[in-house]
């Protein structure tokens, strides 16, 4: 589905939109007249012709934007040939007049890369609008520099959340990377994260009623809480991109910065790769990224930086509470003796971590829905001898798993296929416990 349709979620108001204008040109001009002040919002339908993100050389193009003569954002063509609608902020608008001008970064384009601007729509989003605070304080990412011209780790998709807080509430602020250069190596992402993605919480401000900012903070080096102390435009904050993990700062700039529209969340009841779920070209585009990089490899062979191809994995999402526990997720299949785990013997890979997760169950090749007989959870105990011997007060050691939302398989275009398993039924489970599931496929 186009970036574009995001903008439905976002309240209109009148604006008189830019006509449609066709070019192949690489320096675009786009007047358009605003009926009222408010938030810049644009769809921008671009394509980039001898692209594709998963080819050296021809990776995407860098489509740079300029609002009534001023730099304002770049955007990073990255689905080829295909022509896509990409839903940007532009910050705050007076009523009246404007241009937007777009051209091809020569500079950071892909020399294979060609740049296509065939339309643009503009409009404002008012302060009275629901809509407003969301939008005013998205923050404006400045590209990690080491990833220019590399087509690495680049950010596709922002959304924010609302949790109230007293009289107030807090906007939080996160953002999917196409990939994490270093970090969590591949393997442990699938295994304990289900996709080779980064998802990183970015920036979080809270308001009182009235929309009055009483703190800020973003997620710094080392995954710490950092108190925002940098420069914005507007209400919104300026941070880069400043590890190769993916955290930020709020200090220092790169040539290039991304103004991604972000879209409302509710994750009460998902794990935050609903999103990707939600906007399924997330998985091609991570897909891709692996192949380029020389990150997948054969079915069955073993990797220390590989992974399997997406398309080959079971995807599973569940929420559970484990108190020194860990969670596996094993297959098995029709017509087989053996099954398949998510961590592969490995315990370290077990899920630990309590509250909404994904993880992912690497399958031969070919698997269909129909090939699958049981899925099952296992606890794990994830004591150490030591931690045993010294800290015998600590509890029992029990995973409470609370629901199994979802089990999926991604097509051949790398969409999420049905979901195979729904169980929310809290299960108690000790170390050495197994659960079995009957995937829908199998009834």
């Amino acid at each position: 589905m186009p970036r574009g349709r995001w903008l439905l979620c976002l309240a209109l108001c009148t604006v008189v939109f830019a006509a449609p204008l066709v070019s192949a040109s690489n320096d675009q001009q786009f007047p358009f007249e605003l009926t009222a002040p408010g938030e810049g919002v644009a769809e921008i339908t671009a394509s980039a012709p001898g692209a594709s993100w998963g080819r050296p050389g021809a990776e995407a193009s860098v489509a740079t934007v300029y609002l009534d003569g001023q730099y304002n954002q770049d955007i990073v063509v990255d689905h080829g040939s295909q022509p896509w609608t990409y839903g940007v902020f532009l910050g705050s608008l007076r009523g009246g007049s404007h241009e937007l001008r777009i051209e091809r970064n020569a500079k950071w384009s892909a020399p294979a890369a060609g740049l296509q601007v065939p339309e643009v729509h503009v409009r404002a989003i008012p302060p009275n609008s629901a809509d407003y605070l969301a939008l005013a304080h998205a923050p404006v990412l400045y590209a990690r520099a080491d990833t220019l011209g590399h087509f690495s780790d680049v950010p596709l998709l922002m959304w924010y959340e609302v949790f109230p807080e007293g009289a107030g509430e807090v906007l939080q602020y996160s953002v999917v990377f196409s990939n994490e250069d270093a970090g969590t190596p591949t393997p442990a992402l699938m295994a304990r994260w289900g996709r080779a993605t980064d998802i990183e919480y970015v920036y979080r401000v809270r308001l009182e009623q009235g929309g009055h900012v009483t703190s800020e903070t973003f997620q710094g080096f080392q995954h710490k809480d950092v108190r925002f102390r940098g420069r914005r435009e507007g209400s919104h904050p300026f941070l880069l991109v400043a590890t190769p993990n993916d955290v930020f700062a709020d200090t220092g700039a790169s040539e290039l910065q991304y103004r991604l529209l972000p879209v409302a969340a509710d994750l009460s009841q998902h794990s935050r790769e609903e999103l990707m779920d939600r906007f399924p070209w997330t998985y091609h585009i991570m897909a891709e990224e692996l192949q380029r990089e020389g990150k997948i490899r054969p079915f069955d062979v073993h990797a220390e930086e590989a992974v399997g191809d997406p398309r080959n994995y079971l995807y599973l999402e569940m929420d559970a509470e484990n108190k020194q526990t860990g969670l596996v997720a094993w297959v098995k299949l029709r017509n087989e003796s053996k099954w398949y785990s998510s961590n592969g013997g490995n315990l370290g890979l077990a899920i630990s971590r309590s509250g909404w997760f994904r993880t992912t169950v690497e399958l031969p090749p070919g698997t269909k829905e129909e090939s699958m007989e049981f899925v099952a959870i296992e606890c794990e105990d994830m004591r150490t001898p030591v931690g045993f011997v010294d800290n015998p007060s600590a509890g029992t050691p029990e995973s409470i798993l609370r629901s199994v939302s979802k089990a999926f398989l991604l097509d051949s275009d790398y969409r999420p296929g049905r979901n195979l398993i729904e169980s929310h039924l809290p299960l108690m489970l000790h170390p050495g416990d197994m659960y079995t599931f009957v995937p829908l496929s199998g009834k």
